[in-house]
């Protein structure tokens, strides 16, 4: 593996990776400034050698260092990369057990492409619903897990309007 990384480029890449799981190339290629075919290069490289791995989602290639990541992380780890489901999750974790119309206030969508974000977020199991009455209602499943992996690898960073929702936020279980 060292020989393969060797190289100036693909260490810039692997350790991108390492911080980052589930970039798509031209994420990729613009966090390092390089060109889209250099990226492309080096990433085909570190498939072919087996230090990377790469998943087709919605049209896109999202790369992960082989064996960082399990698949359940892998696939929270995509969804959450996407805006608006991060939104979703993150005004969950500060509001949990919302409506369908609260989460609709507060996530600029209109209500059938949040009633989309919101089946994916239940089909990745970040969320679940729970039924109150007549009412659906929405919370993090395993939050704890989903906290950690969104401290960790900080897919909220580049979503202004969030960078105090950590200082409100309560850890799970925490006085």
């Amino acid at each position: 593996m060292n020989d393969v990384l060797e190289l100036e480029i693909r260490r810039k890449i692997y350790d991108l990776l390492m911080k980052n799981p589930g970039l798509h190339a031209h994420k990729i290629a613009a966090l390092l400034s390089i060109s889209g075919q250099l990226c492309d290069y080096h990433l085909l490289y570190l498939e072919r050698y087996d230090i990377i791995s790469a998943t087709k989602e919605e049209g896109f290639r999202r790369y992960y260092v082989k064996g960082a990541l399990g698949i359940k992380d892998r696939r929270r780890i995509s969804i959450l990369r996407k805006e608006t489901p991060l939104r979703i999750v993150l005004f969950l974790l500060q509001h949990p057990h919302s409506t369908h119309s609260e989460i609709l206030t507060a996530v600029p969508v209109v209500k059938s492409t949040l009633s989309y974000h919101l089946t994916n977020l239940l089909e990745y199991q970040i969320i679940t619903m729970v039924t109150m009455g007549n009412e659906k209602r929405y919370v993090v499943a395993s939050e704890r897990e989903i906290i950690e992996l969104l401290i960790k690898y900080k897919p909220y960073s580049r979503i202004d309007s969030f960078k105090d929702t950590w200082v409100d936020m309560k850890w799970p279980g925490a006085p």
